[in-house]
């Protein structure tokens, strides 16, 4: 990744600070003022992530790791009767099949050298290590939070995606070791070419009442959207947004008139923008079924540094370590909304986070 150029002389001849030499000495004889802080430009927001995570369920050892017990047809069979009240005999049923999911690995190394340590020991405005490791946890969730979207089914080291979850079998052939079609039980819900609808206050209450009819009548928890599309739907509710005054009432020099909303809900589902979430997807998710399971012993733990002096170095290496998978016990609970035409803005990155 290409860093943009910056000065690394102290800049001179800008503002009060002169040019030429009386520049020059006072750069020798003065320190810089710097902030005791860092900047940090190139990350995004990642709002599901950290709702799945703040909520994430304990997993431990053993093989598939989580292992959920799915009922996919009936045990018993109902039956009219007559005068007579005969019946058919009860046969044994075969109702019950496990889907098994591992967790997944995501690993971060971090490197500390030996200099590094002896050139910080004194003098310091940021620590490096300190900075590197908060770095190391951010990049490990922005992995995380784009994870959540893409298909991973070609991948198996990679987190099971909502993606994969909502799939009715067209992308997904099979989620936790289950096969499954278009209509079958383990079958999630589906719904492309969808335009419009999805931006409009309308459409989008035809569509969570789809999903709640596809769902045997339970209402999703919460919808996520690209904030392009999120917007689009928002202008929906504000073109009848109304103002209303009262007589004799009056306003007060620290009164505000606020437009617009932070948070929308159809339905009484709320709906909220993820910058990861890609353009023209909507991801609608019933939280009684669907959630993350962290390890244990890894959610999100450093292993600690190891001297690299055996192989020829003065250093030392970690790595921040995390064991999750994210997993769906229901997959018709929920849904993914495909081909969302409107965009509040053009040129939208889509499922990329700013710098990768």
């Amino acid at each position: 990744m290409a860093l943009p150029t910056s000065p690394v002389a102290t800049l001179t001849g800008s503002g009060i600070t002169p040019s030429g030499a009386l520049g020059a000495q006072l750069a020798a004889l003065t320190r810089r003022a710097f902030l005791p802080s860092v900047y940090v430009q190139i990350y995004q927001s990642h709002p599901l992530l950290s709702l799945f995570m703040s909520n994430a369920k304990a997993a431990r050892g053993g093989v598939s790791q989580i292992t959920i017990p799915v009922q996919g047809s009936s045990f018993v069979s109902f039956n009219w009767g007559s005068f007579a009240g005969d019946f058919p005999m009860p046969t044994d049923q075969a109702a019950i099949q496990n889907a098994q999911f591992s967790l997944k690995l995501g690993m971060v190394p971090v490197g500390f050298f030996g200099m590094e340590a002896i050139i910080q020991s004194s003098e310091t405005v940021i620590p490096k290590l300190r900075a590197v490791m908060s770095d190391a946890a951010v990049v490990i969730k922005q992995a995380y939070a784009q994870a959540l979207y893409s298909n991973n089914y070609a991948n198996t080291q990679v987190w099971d995606s909502l993606t994969q979850a909502y799939d009715d079998g067209t992308n997904v052939p099979s989620y936790g070791g289950i096969s499954r079609t278009p209509g079958s039980f383990w079958s999630g819900q589906l719904i492309t070419n969808t335009g419009a609808a999805a931006t409009t206050r309308v459409g989008m209450a035809q569509l969570l009442t789809r999903i709640q009819a596809g769902a045997g009548g339970e209402a999703p928890d919460y919808a996520v959207m690209n904030p392009a599309n999120w917007a689009e739907l928002m202008s929906d509710f504000m073109s009848l947004e109304m103002f209303t005054t009262k007589p004799r009432s009056i306003y007060e020099k620290d009164d505000a008139v606020n437009a617009g909303f932070r948070a929308i809900r159809v339905l009484d589902t709320p709906i909220f923008p993820d910058p990861f979430c890609p353009l023209g997807t909507c991801i609608v998710v019933n939280s009684r079924y669907t959630g993350l399971y962290m390890s244990e012993y890894a959610p999100m733990t450093f292993s600690g540094f190891e001297s690299q002096i055996p192989v020829g170095q003065i250093s030392d290496i970690g790595v921040l370590i995390s064991a999750a998978d994210l997993v769906c016990a229901k997959p018709s609970s929920g849904a993914q909304i495909q081909g969302i035409t409107g965009a509040a803005w053009p040129n939208v990155p889509g499922t990329s986070p700013a710098v990768i």
